[in-house]
């Protein structure tokens, strides 16, 4: 009995562990009679990509510039174009097993959320694993992490998820207040554009577009979190928005998070989710830091510059051209600026794709409420005529409604982000009334005229009943020219054009529905369309225009400065919540846009995003 023990004994020593995996082992020879085995060979250690995204997801880098509204450093806020390339790299990155995000302090759209989503499910498919920290999420922050492997936060930090809201704000009793008034007319039953200056509270026809518009986001936010999170379906979904404020802990019993732990944890946890532990690199997909010499003068400038986030290649390439902002005449110092859309800016973009040889096809990315009618147009001929020479196909972002869908109808295809808001097919026009508020200031004008419509022009006084019908006929051609634009791009998808327009606002899903857009998906999505279309989609490299331009590229150039609001207002604004102050900036855009042409094309102002 004792032999027997002594045998199971010495077969337990040889066997593995029940349950353990183990590598093959490998056998030297000593000699013709004798083996040894060697141990097996460690696990090697997994790479992770590590992210650290913060501040607000813009969606191109922007130029340097010397507003107030950089002062905090802007440049090293992220740009969806650049975060694109990167996670396209780590799709195909055979040595990269996994990729980890912390979005605290990280702003974004829910547009940009589905769009940055649908990266991190093709990263999923190229058999990376995905994970998501924030020390607390917002709406648009959760809707990301939701497309990841696993979610994870503090148990007692937050997610606010309370729902969708969307905010009209009107000026009227402003103006009343400062002895100004509005006089506006608007082409379009449900164009609303007039309203934040005519009314104090909304229409029903106005409010019925906003009601739709937040009907459709609702319904998207919940759509997603039942797509992508297990074990919950839209009844619970909805719950959970409803009880609104959640910690981590509630979060995780209800299905939102999968892990609870604090930021000082989360490497060590990153450890575990590999056999061999996990190697970090956290400057994945970044440009290599350049060493500088503070003792020279330039040296300190390069700190200051925005680096160049595009490196050329000899590979074919499909050209991103940004109209991002609203759309608006040509101005000194426009050129630089990346929150406006400008003739003279797209001229300058697409002469430039036309003349790159690498370029085979040009998508153009709209994130606009339009603007100035007669740029808007000028921009459409610009894209028009480049077509002819190039395929241009038209991604839609946040915004691409007014005069933003105008432009879009340049392009052979349109597609929208299912969050996008366009259509607003109509027009407005008009101006404000200075006269009360000169008159509490105790100004006086005196006019001297000669021409019986001199004045009409003049924001000292509205319209006259003839200057009134002369309006509304010019606004009438421009509306007509928009309805025949859009008549021509959508040949057979749309087959009334009153039915869509009139400034009916849609979604991006509606309005796929309604015939104004080809397809739902991303920026990405339509980079690739159009790189299989031209013949590249194994290879192929994304130039993004306009370049954004360095500190050093402003002194090359002559020393300018973006005129078109002077720095005391800006610093105004800075004080207000981010999301109110690029209402109130639309609206000054806006006046300031007024005071030089009286027919607009633009989604109405005052739409604010709560919940982000």
């Amino acid at each position: 009995m004792k032999r027997f023990a002594a045998l199971l004994s010495l077969c337990a020593l040889c066997l593995p562990a029940l349950g353990q995996t183990t590598a093959p082992t490998t056998t030297t020879t000593t000699s013709p009679s004798t083996t040894t085995a060697t141990a097996p060979a460690p696990a090697k250690k997994a790479h992770v990509a590590f992210l650290k995204l913060t501040d607000e997801l813009r969606e191109r880098p922007e130029s340097f510039n010397f507003s107030v509204f950089n002062a905090n450093s802007p440049a090293k806020s992220p740009a969806m174009s650049s975060l694109i390339v990167t996670l396209n790299k780590a799709a195909k990155d055979d040595t990269l097993a996994g990729l980890v995000f912390d979005v605290s302090g990280f702003s974004l759209s829910l547009n940009q959320a589905h769009e940055l989503g649908q990266q991190l499910l093709t990263l999923r498919k190229a058999h990376k694993t995905v994970a998501i920290y924030a020390s607390d999420f917002t709406t648009a922050t959760y809707l990301l992490a939701s497309h990841a492997d696993r979610v994870i936060m503090p148990e007692n930090g937050n997610l606010l998820m309370p729902g969708v809201s969307l905010n009209m704000l009107f000026f009227k009793g402003t103006l009343e207040k400062l002895g100004m008034d509005a006089d506006f007319i608007q082409v379009g039953k449900y164009k609303g554009a007039e309203e934040p200056f005519m009314r104090k509270t909304a229409s029903p026809e106005y409010r019925a577009q906003i009601e739709g518009l937040v009907d459709g986001l609702y319904g998207q936010i919940v759509k997603t979190i039942d797509e992508n999170r297990p074990n919950m379906d839209e009844d619970t979904v909805k719950k959970a928005i409803d009880e609104g404020w959640l910690t981590g802990k509630r979060a995780k019993e209800l299905g939102l998070v999968d892990w609870t732990l604090t930021r000082d944890k989360l490497e060590a946890w990153i450890d575990t989710q590999f056999p061999g532990g996990a190697l970090l690199v956290e400057d994945y997909g970044q440009p290599k830091k350049k060493n500088i010499d503070l003792d020279s003068p330039f040296g300190f400038l390069s700190m200051l510059s925005t680096p160049k986030t595009t490196s050329r290649t000899r590979e074919p390439a499909v050209a991103v051209i940004y109209a991002t902002g609203q759309i608006m005449p040509d101005y000194p110092g426009a050129e630089g600026n990346t929150n406006v859309v400008t003739p003279a800016t797209i001229r300058t973009a697409v002469d430039k794709a036309l003349k790159d040889n690498l370029v085979k096809a040009i998508v153009l990315r709209i994130d606009s409420p339009g603007g100035s009618a007669s740029a808007s147009d000028e921009i459409w001929t610009v894209l028009k005529d480049a077509d002819k020479k190039k395929p241009i196909t038209v991604s839609m972002g946040r915004l691409a409604a007014s005069g933003g869908y105008y432009i879009a109808c340049a392009g052979r295809s349109i597609t929208a982000n299912p969050n996008t808001i366009t259509g607003s097919i109509g027009v407005v026009g008009g101006k404000i009334i200075f006269k009360g508020l000169l008159d509490k200031a105790g100004i006086n004008v005196e006019t001297v005229s000669r021409g019986k419509h001199a004045e009409m022009l003049s924001m000292l006084r509205p319209f006259s009943d003839d200057e009134r019908t002369y309006l509304t006929a010019q606004m009438e051609e421009v509306y007509a020219t928009f309805t025949s634009r859009v008549m021509e791009a959508r040949a057979g998808k749309v087959l009334k054009i009153d039915d869509v327009a009139q400034g009916r606002l849609y979604t991006g899903v509606a309005g796929k529905k309604a015939g104004l857009v080809d397809t739902v998906g991303t920026l990405q999505d339509t980079i690739a369309a159009a790189a299989k279309t031209a013949g590249i989609e194994k290879n192929y490299q994304i130039l993004v225009l306009p370049e954004a331009k360095t500190f050093a590229d402003i002194l090359r150039e002559g020393l300018t400065m973006d005129a078109s609001m002077p720095l005391e207002t800006q610093a105004a604004l800075k004080a207000m919540p981010a999301e109110y102050r690029a209402e109130a900036l639309r609206v000054l855009n806006l006046v300031n846009v007024l005071q030089k042409e009286r027919v607009l094309m633009s989604l109405p102002v005052g739409i604010v995003e709560e919940n982000k």
